[in-house]
């Protein structure tokens, strides 16, 4: 499975839109209230896109070592099947 460059995914423009948005909203004067929630909004929407990156890729080489592995000795993974 082949993963799409990060610029090309819909989660990737959601994160930079909720990241700007809570940025702007930090940004604002007046309510306090309302520079805390810009603050979360804009942590949450970065880290959440940047975790779930790292689930793909590390999914991604996991599958890829197991296929790997499966290629160069097919026999052991039938043999573990017969015990």
């Amino acid at each position: 499975m082949k993963t799409t460059k990060s610029f090309k995914t819909g989660e990737f423009w959601i994160s930079i839109i909720g990241m700007i948005g809570g940025a702007i909203l930090a940004s604002l004067e007046g309510n306090q209230w309302t520079q805390l929630i810009g603050g979360v909004m804009a942590c949450v929407f970065g880290s959440s896109y940047t975790m779930g990156r790292s689930l793909v890729k590390s999914s991604e080489s996991k599958a890829s070592i197991i296929s790997e592995a499966i290629k160069k000795s097919p026999s052991l993974i039938l043999e573990s099947k017969k015990k």
